[in-house]
């Protein structure tokens, strides 16, 4: 038996017509709803006759079938082809239902409530006749059938806001022209070919939020044509722009810009790509005016890869992790004390960083507590600066790995090595603090269970489970020693154990 899901009651039809008592449903700013269930209910079917909304709906009734799908009522008919679901009903809590009118062209529908004074006077007779009159007066048949033309020009009054949105942006006036020879009726139906259409122009406007790009897009796009095929193709020969589209291809607009961006060339010609000169153009270079210079170059990853020098010659500063920007970099050498202890699981007490200001072209360069001030390089200068540099890897070969210490206070200093493929390169030092010596490895042992490293005075083994006590062992004497936390202490090592004293480490802060 069909129930309306509280939309709806089941009344013995009048002898006029074959419908059942109907409900009126309101909305704010005047909209209506008559909802009038056909005889029998069982066969599920409904007139609506739609009002005050200024809709091409207002003044039509249509024939609706009353779909149940869970909790959930759909009162959908055919327009223009196209199912349409002109009522829904939801659940609302509270066992109450909320009701929603959606018109042809709105992105979101009209919240409507039952309407007791309406309802009482709703004749579902004349609902009815009107329904029969414009039937067969065509009116009803012209609305509900496909019209492959009006399509057509909808789908083209759709995608001209996003092409003359994008020649304003880029300052073009690209046309664009769509092969509807590619388009069946079920496709045109089932799919809104402006937004298949539009992707290539939302790209090229992206890009022109750039000099370079605005560039070499005024040059090389005067026309874009738009079809459907099996797969993504996008091909751009004497300024036309074939863009190939696909119902079921995802990320179509980065598979433009993509496309783009890697086969225009730059504004200076010579076979130059426009990825290659849009990296240059977010390169930005600071410099404190003594002969210092912080290199801003774009990085995929962490947005950002840093790196200092000279301007001569310029060497990598070392990323931070991946929770980072690469505006951040690791400075042990400058503590700050009212940095976050635990940010991400990171000590950001001895991360220092370079802070740019697009609007008034400065920067600024922070160690530690010590903010030192930077100033920006013109575009070109920077471009032209990081062009002729030699860019070099970070300098450091070896970082902290373990700390021990003994009861007498000397201090047993592992390093490992910095660089890719040098992570089981070791070196050992030991003394007191301030005069740790390096001590010459005669042979190396690396295992599950540790490490042990044999010097000419002994061995010194670390157990990385900690299970069992790190010990060192001189002349057959063993001494237990106690693990510092490298990560705790890393102040400690870089300034007090003397064994970085005056090391490079590659970041803007060496030379503070």
């Amino acid at each position: 038996m069909f129930i309306a899901v509280g939309v709806l009651s089941s009344v013995p039809a009048r002898a006029a017509a074959p419908v059942e008592a109907g409900k009126v449903f309101s909305g704010r700013e005047g909209e209506l709803v008559a909802v009038v269930p056909l005889s029998p209910v069982e066969s599920k079917k409904a007139l609506l006759r739609v009002q005050g909304t200024g809709s091409e709906l207002d003044g039509k009734v249509l024939p609706h079938d009353v779909n149940e799908t869970g909790d959930y009522v759909y009162y959908s008919t055919e327009l223009r082809g196209r199912s349409f679901a002109t009522l829904i009903v939801r659940p609302a809590g509270g066992g109450t239902r909320s009701y929603t009118l959606n018109l042809p062209g709105k992105r979101d529908g009209v919240t409507v409530s039952y309407d007791d004074d309406r309802t009482k006077a709703l004749k579902g007779e004349e609902v009815y006749a009107l329904h029969q009159k414009q039937k067969a007066d065509g009116t009803l048949t012209k609305l509900m059938a496909f019209d492959r033309k009006a399509e057509m020009a909808e789908a083209e009054k759709s995608l001209a806001e996003p092409v003359k949105s994008m020649n304003t942006a880029c300052g073009t006036s690209a046309a664009v022209a769509i092969d509807w020879n590619s388009i069946p009726d079920e496709l045109l139906k089932s799919y809104s070919i402006s937004s298949y259409c539009e992707s290539p122009f939302s790209a090229l406007e992206k890009l022109c939020a750039t000099a370079e790009g605005k560039k070499a897009i005024q040059a090389q796009v005067k026309e874009v044509s738009c079809r459907f095929g099996d797969a993504l193709k996008l091909e751009v020969q004497a300024g036309r722009v074939a863009w190939t589209t696909a119902k079921d291809a995802s990320n179509q607009e980065e598979f433009a810009t993509k496309y783009f961006t890697e086969n225009l060339e730059s504004a200076r010609g010579q076979g130059e790509k426009l990825t290659e000169r849009l990296r240059l153009e977010k390169i930005r270079v600071c410099t404190d005016n003594k002969g210092h210079y912080v290199a801003v170059l774009p990085h995929e990853r962490q947005t950002v890869q840093l790196a200092y020098g000279d301007g001569k010659k310029l060497v990598q500063v070392a990323p931070p992790p991946w929770v980072l920007s690469g505006y951040h970099f690791l400075e042990p050498r400058f503590f700050n004390k009212t940095m976050n202890s635990s940010f991400r699981g990171l000590d950001m007490r001895v991360y220092s960083e370079v802070e740019l200001n697009e609007e008034k072209k400065t920067c600024e360069v922070r160690c530690g507590e010590r903010t030192i001030p930077f100033t920006m390089l013109e575009s070109e200068k920077a471009q032209e600066l990081v062009q002729k540099a030699t860019i070099e890897p970070n300098p450091q070969k070896y970082v902290p790995y373990a700390l021990l210490r003994d009861q007498q206070g000397r201090y047993y200093l592992v390093e490992r090595g910095f660089q890719p493929g040098q992570e089981r390169s070791f070196r050992v030092f030991i003394g007191p603090k301030g005069n740790l010596q390096q001590q010459k490895m005669t042979d190396i042992v690396s295992d599950s269970e540790g490490e042990i490293f044999a010097t000419k005075k002994g061995e010194l083994r670390l157990v990385l489970d900690r299970a069992a006590p790190s010990t060192w062992l001189e002349n057959k004497k063993k001494t237990e020693l106690r693990p510092v936390p490298v990560e705790e202490n890393l102040p400690l090592i870089y300034n007090e154990l003397g064994v970085y004293t005056g090391a490079r480490l590659g970041t803007p802060c060496d030379d503070q």
